[in-house]
């Protein structure tokens, strides 16, 4: 029985009609598999477009906008602006509560520096603290400091207001910070301090920055001796060039 079996599907073999249908009906789904396969490529390669398009965006825009230097104004009001490659101001920060209230009344961001210095300066708020003779002190921190350097020198903080302008290194931002004070203060607290002044950075924060210039001065001068409790307590609570001992105009705002 089974040798009749085997013996009747052994004599059938395929035609050439079905030989064709077969290859026929294969390579249409070859066909259809490689179809599906080309229909989501375009939207594929569309998203690839779109996230490459977003990640040069951002790194275009990073490039631009990313800090590269720090311009801090000093009166007894201190203000910090940080400035992208464009030298145009992306932040503007007050780092004392006399620069805080300073900024409320004056718009420095997307200003280019030399434009939000002289505003700064000029603004009503900042002329308050402008008497006595008093001097901005100007520090920058980057890269081109000079060419910075060359815009300020050229500008009413120096040619009207005699003001000081001077560049420090981009490293001593961070340090400024972690101390709280601006640019220009640190930069006088580490002149003062090679001097052998015996001040803190705590001190220096509470010293008009006035006072701070003139206190260099003595040292750049000869001075050797430090600064006792009793001068300290004299030099947090006005200006020397202030006739009859008055208070540095909106120092009281740092006393404790």
């Amino acid at each position: 029985m089974y040798d009749e079996i085997r013996d009747a599907f052994g004599q059938i073999h395929a035609t050439d009609k079905m030989k064709r249908s077969v290859s026929e009906y294969l390579s249409g789904k070859e066909q259809k598999t490689v179809k599906s396969s080309f229909r989501f490529r375009p939207y594929a390669l569309a998203s690839a477009c779109a996230l490459l398009l977003i990640v040069a965006g951002v790194g275009n825009w990073y490039f631009w906008e990313m800090p590269v230097a720090y311009v801090s104004v000093d009166v007894n009001p201190s203000v910090e602006l940080t400035l992208n490659r464009r030298n145009r101001v992306t932040d503007a920060e007050g780092l004392n509560q006399d620069g805080e209230a300073v900024l409320e009344h004056v718009q420095l961001e997307g200003k280019d520096y030399l434009e939000a210095v002289e505003l700064l300066i000029e603004s009503d708020a900042m002329q308050a603290y402008l008497v006595e003779n008093e001097k901005p002190t100007v520090t920058v921190a980057s890269a081109k400091a000079d060419e910075l350097l060359t815009g300020l020198e050229s500008s009413i903080v120096a040619t009207h207001y005699q003001g000081m302008c001077r560049s420090a290194e981009i490293e001593t931002v961070a340090s400024a910070h972690d101390c709280g004070m601006s640019l220009g203060k640190y930069q006088i607290y580490q002149l003062l301090a090679e001097y052998g002044s015996g001040l803190t950075t705590e001190d220096c924060q509470k010293i008009p920055m006035c006072q701070l210039q003139q206190l260099l001065a003595q040292y750049e001068s000869g001075r050797e001796m430090a600064v006792e409790n009793q001068e300290l307590d004299w030099l947090q609570n006005g200006c020397a060039h202030h006739n009859g001992g008055h208070h540095h105009q909106g120092n009281s705002h740092h006393m404790e």
